[in-house]
């Protein structure tokens, strides 16, 4: 199920579409996205290695950085 959204980060409104999985285990944001909008992240301790629903390890690799929205 994808729903609209509407994030707000530093007082500028971005409209995004985001999917609804009541199946995952975190809340996940592709990484152009946090590029193109300049959300700033932060390292974290250990990196989490996402896995697709085939049971193959997502190619985009561990994920090694957060952010607070």
């Amino acid at each position: 199920m994808q729903l609209d959204v509407r994030i707000v980060h530093n007082r500028k409104e971005i409209d995004a579409q985001a999917v609804l999985d009541s199946g995952a285990e975190g809340v996940y944001c592709n990484t152009s996205f946090i590029k193109k909008y300049r959300i700033p992240t932060y390292k974290i301790d250990l990196p989490i290695y996402p896995w697709n629903v085939d049971r193959t390890l997502n190619r985009q690799g561990a994920i090694c950085h957060a952010a607070i929205l």
